[in-house]
């Protein structure tokens, strides 16, 4: 499969007509439309339909695009590898992370890394937790943060925080009386929920049927910030984690039990050892997560311990 057949696909994609596309990446609108027919013709099925002068992706397309995307930004790293080596640049740093952290505390990590690495880029890429490890795995990033366990081959994972899950709530809601709130507290709150296929989803499914206690739904979303943004807006109370929670401006936050907590790890490639430059980064992000809710993170030496190093494997 040509590399510029899927070229002008993304370039459509993004884009959204032939036009902006030919722009994009230097190219006449009959040359793209020619490399798309290509590109139909070899997969065999259609990938846009024709509507006057518009195109409409196909579902099809859609799931072809979305399993290619990672190929392409792998073809484009090799590219910029063999710049960086031939002209002498500068280093990159490149990190792949779950939403949930690049809204927290990688922003405020990467700021300070800056600060000291000047001479440093900085590469992010933010996907859900499913396709860090994907991406993880085609060797295109330095270190991946994400909710662990991701099993995937060619990576590989170290636990560096264990992160006690808290009850989001709106400012004046009656358990905010309370220093630590119970499941049975819960059972008849309105409950913002997770997706079901999220981690913090299945921990309080598993305990709630568990203690043989009901949850009120009154909506799920896919994004923990979401959650607690409505959570603040008074739309009910939400299970949250406290480092994503600490942005949200409007909720209180209570210590819950039975405990919840989800582990924390970074992610490497298995076949070589991490960068200076990434166990740094990575020592970095340590500290500020532990300074962002210092009584709900529980540190693993084992990873963290200076005898031993950050990110040492054996």
């Amino acid at each position: 499969m040509r590399l510029n057949r899927l070229q002008a696909l993304r370039a459509v994609m993004e884009t959204g007509s032939v036009t902006e596309a030919s722009r994009r990446i230097h190219r006449t609108q009959p040359q793209i439309s020619r490399l798309i027919s290509a590109l139909e013709e070899e997969v065999g099925f259609p990938l846009f339909l024709r509507h006057g002068r518009g195109l409409i992706p196909t579902q099809e397309c859609l799931r072809f695009y979305e399993g290619t995307r990672h190929i392409l930004a792998g073809f484009e790293e090799v590219s910029r590898i063999a710049d960086s080596i031939r002209n002498q640049q500068d280093a990159w740093l490149r990190i792949l992370t779950q939403p949930y952290f690049a809204y927290s505390v990688t922003p405020a990590a990467i700021a300070e890394f800056a600060r000291s690495h000047p001479r440093v880029r900085v590469s992010l890429e933010v996907r859900s937790r499913v396709d860090v490890g994907l991406w993880m795995s085609g060797q295109q990033f330095d270190l991946g943060l994400a909710a662990l366990p991701i099993d995937f081959p060619g990576i590989r994972s170290r636990t560096f925080a264990e992160v006690r899950l808290v009850i989001a709530m709106p400012e004046g809601h009656r358990l905010t009386a309370k220093d630590v709130v119970t499941a049975d507290d819960i059972k008849d709150e309105p409950f913002i929920a997770l997706r079901p296929f999220t981690l913090l989803r299945q921990r309080i499914d598993d305990l709630m049927a568990k203690h043989r206690l009901p949850l009120r739904l009154v909506m799920e979303t896919s994004s923990g910030q979401s959650a607690c943004q409505l959570a603040a807006l008074g739309m009910g109370i939400a299970l949250a984690d406290p480092i994503l929670a600490a942005n949200v401006p409007g909720i209180v936050l209570r210590d819950f039990e039975p405990r919840l907590s989800i582990p924390y790890g970074f992610l490497l490639p298995s076949s070589y050892a991490p960068s200076e430059q990434a166990r740094e980064f990575a020592s970095l992000f340590v500290r500020l997560v532990k300074q962002t809710a210092p009584a709900r993170v529980d540190l693993v030496e084992q990873v963290c311990g200076h005898d031993q190093g950050l990110l040492s494997f054996p």
